[in-house]
């Protein structure tokens, strides 16, 4: 069975491939069940939800939300959502006004570097998307002062993965122009939405270690075990801590796209786990969520 729970569209803005090209990838690579769970909007998966053909494959709505433990970025799945919802229309809401305040803050951070950028611009190169790490790389490199602060994401070094390097260059906690500005308090997340989706623990290899247990306080129904950021001794401590908390586990590759995210594929092979699916689609079901066959 291959499956895959993390995949990201362009409507991400830091998705390569839109989502109809996402779904005939998911018939090429016999993908049974997926979820294009793009950053803090359910727009991939509104595109394809009328999508009249059949290639025999599942869809859970999803979306992947940005939610702050304390100064700690914490990544939720969330499946099974209802894109009319009026608490998710909440969540977005303050997630992207709160991102238009961190691309603001990021703007002014990289002029202080001596960047050559201005909001304007970011925004139009964002295509009607909250802007991302991908496309503040793009706007940067329009102007050829930039490209020469930049030269190593373009041919050097961290040509190879230029979005992700700037990211963790630049944005991430510690980088270069990292800004503070927490999206929406794990918090305030959950009370929100609790009950309202079937909620995974993403890439949970990335939260640092001195909060791990304090997460599950949060009502997650499952960790994302099987993550392409998980080696084979990763995937076995992240069962014992699912295991140890209750939780099932769920599996998905993050995809992106080649330029974004080299060496990511799409698909899980989950064919010796395949009480994966069973527990997540049990869990849809007992809530009365959402499911979408195509």
């Amino acid at each position: 069975m291959i499956i895959d729970l993390h995949i990201h569209s362009n409507c991400s803005s830091d998705g390569e491939y839109a989502p109809e090209e996402i779904l005939s990838y998911v018939k090429q690579k016999n993908i049974e069940y997926f979820a294009i769970a793009d950053h803090n909007t359910i727009s991939g998966y509104n595109k394809l939800k009328d999508f009249n053909r059949d290639i025999g494959t599942v869809m859970i709505p999803a979306a992947e939300f940005s939610t702050f433990y304390g100064e700690h970025e914490v990544h939720v799945l969330a499946y099974g959502i209802d894109s009319e919802d009026d608490a998710l229309k909440s969540v977005f809401e303050i997630i992207n006004k709160n991102k238009l305040k961190q691309a603001h803050e990021r703007v002014k951070a990289l002029k202080n570097l001596g960047f050559k950028i201005n909001f304007d611009d970011l925004m139009k190169y964002s295509a009607g998307n909250v802007p991302s790490g991908v496309t503040f790389l793009n706007t940067l490199l329009k102007n050829e002062y930039n490209k020469t602060m930049l030269s190593e994401y373009i041919h050097g070094e961290k040509s190879y993965s230029p979005y992700t390097s700037f990211y963790f260059d630049f944005f991430a906690k510690g980088g270069k122009s990292h800004v503070h500005v927490p999206l929406i308090d794990i918090n305030e997340f959950f009370d929100k939405m609790n009950g309202r989706a079937v909620f995974s623990m993403a890439h949970p290899g990335l939260n640092p270690d001195k909060i791990m247990n304090d997460l599950f306080d949060f009502p997650f129904d499952a960790v994302e075990v099987f993550s392409s950021y998980h080696n084979a001794e990763e995937v076995k401590f992240f069962q014992s801590v699912a295991d140890e908390y209750k939780c099932f586990y769920t599996a998905g590759s993050d995809y992106h796209g080649p330029n974004v995210k080299p060496n990511i594929f799409m698909g899980v092979d989950c064919s010796l786990n395949p009480v994966i699916m069973e527990k997540l689609l049990d869990a849809i079901d007992r809530r009365n969520l959402y499911l979408y066959n195509l």
